[in-house]
């Protein structure tokens, strides 16, 4: 497992980072495993070659080529770990596209501006393309219709799989599957359904599993809490595939502490390397005294939104405008679902989608995040902390994010809990002040993008790209 750099590597700003000598003897360990059976991969590949007396197959060929590599960069990293790795050339000073072909599959196309997802996505992309590697980003489902958001994405200047690159994203991997270094299988039901095609049409290529969020901790954890039996039968089976999905690829891309612990205990012998949310900082200009209100963010297609917007207004929102009878609640996200709001007292409004949600959070003084359920890290905590917006967050919402209130997040177990937190930091305008400084800190420390980016490229050198 990888939780974080390794043993001694540098970063792009140079600095040092150290993996406990546990982890990385655990990591010389799985190395040498892999290197025995990748040798013996190799030596099996070359007989089969010597036994074909006239042209020998593509598949086995690339078959060979993609064992040879893999003994190469065990190789490496087994003769002393990953500090025996010679210092390469920072991402500024590589041609452009020197380092591979990536493709990276959803099914979708993403929209930054509407969700936390397509922000990773989107991040991913850039991060990859400022690395040094040609990209191309696919939406298998939506892969033969326009769409506008394929067209925002061109604006940013992303290159994507079209009907005139192949008539489908199957067709793109079994026509071009053997010029890629690296696919990037993103979410189980989405990318995940390509592993056995990747693995086959692009034999020599690194698989990444980009997990997004655990779905089958999300499934059960919503099962447990509705009470539903089909529900979980189903996340059992979503596990299975998830699992084998992470066993069969080269390394698996997770976003919180909490799913790298999962994984270590249950998927001992993968790659696992913890990728925090990245999000832009942006530091806050209105005053305590000038904002008003509290907020929610986050896109209504996704269930545990949902269902945290329905506890919130029937059990916490009571408490609190018990006592601050003028409080008003705004609600920002695509797809509300008509209907939740009747019945929810007080002054509550839904404003929708915003394409720019900067200055929503100019305007209220705290946002609140009371999931029951989910995965993963949460993107309406890091953008919110990012704006220097202090939040009231279940433990749910806060986990494997390592948030306490020096970071700009107060934790609340229960309903009544929760509303007293809120009550305090909408009145305590020094408290206000010390949890939106503090929350800007740990944005900077753990959800810059040139951290991320640094993670991203020490986990790619460690598979050897």
């Amino acid at each position: 497992m990888m939780s974080d750099l390794p043993h001694d590597a540098e970063d792009r700003g140079g600095h040092k980072h150290t993996v406990p000598a546990a982890m990385l003897t655990a990591q010389m360990q799985r190395d040498r495993k892999r290197l025995k059976t990748a040798q013996a991969e190799l030596v099996a590949l070359r007989s089969q070659l010597l036994r074909m007396q006239s042209r020998p197959s593509r598949l086995v060929m690339a078959g060979a080529r993609r064992v040879a590599q893999r003994v190469s960069a065990l190789l490496r990293s087994s003769q002393g770990g990953l500090a025996a790795k010679a210092p390469e050339p920072s991402p500024g000073n590589l041609a452009p596209f020197s380092r591979g072909r990536v493709l990276v599959i959803d099914d979708h196309w993403p929209q930054p501006d509407r969700d936390s997802g397509s922000v990773d996505i989107v991040n991913l992309v850039r991060c990859l393309e400022e690395l040094g590697f040609d990209v191309l980003l696919a939406a298998a489902r939506e892969h033969e219709t326009h769409s506008t958001a394929k067209d925002g994405l061109a604006r940013l200047s992303i290159r994507c799989l079209t009907p005139a690159d192949a008539r489908s994203v199957e067709a793109f991997l079994a026509e071009n599957g053997g010029s890629l270094d690296l696919c990037i299988l993103c979410r189980v039901y989405c990318g995940g359904r390509f592993l056995e095609q990747a693995l086959r049409d692009a034999p020599q290529a690194r698989i990444i599993f980009n997990s997004i969020d655990l779905a089958f901790l999300r499934e059960e954890r919503r099962a447990c809490r509705m009470g539903d039996e089909a529900g979980l039968a189903s996340a059992r089976m979503v596990r299975e595939r998830e699992e084998a999905i992470i066993r069969a690829s080269d390394a698996t891309i997770v976003v919180s502490q909490t799913e790298l612990d999962l994984l270590t205990r249950e998927v001992p012998e993968a790659l696992v390397a913890e990728l925090p949310l990245a999000r832009p900082l942006a530091p806050p200009v209105t005053p305590f005294s000038r904002r008003q209100g509290i907020g929610f963010i986050g896109g209504f297609a996704h269930a545990p939104n949902v269902d945290a917007i329905r506890h919130f207004l029937s059990v916490i929102w009571p408490l609190i405008i018990r006592d601050l009878p003028e409080m008003e609640m705004t609600i920002v996200g695509a797809d509300f679902p008509a209907g939740l709001l009747t019945g929810a007292p007080g002054r509550v409004r839904a404003l929708g989608h915003l394409a720019d949600v900067g200055p929503w959070f100019e305007e209220v003084r705290l946002t609140v995040a009371p999931l029951t359920f989910g995965a993963g890290a949460k993107g309406k905590v890091a953008s919110s902390l990012a704006a220097g917006v202090p939040c009231i967050a279940t433990p749910v919402a806060a986990e494997g994010m390592a948030l306490r209130p020096e970071g700009g997040v107060l934790i609340a177990s229960t309903p009544e809990d929760f509303a007293a937190r809120l009550k305090e930091a909408y009145t305590d305008e020094a408290l206000w002040n010390r949890l939106s400084a503090g929350g800007q800190a740990y944005a900077a420390s753990h959800l810059s993008l040139d951290g991320w980016r640094a993670k991203l490229d020490v986990l790619l050198r460690r598979m050897g790209l």
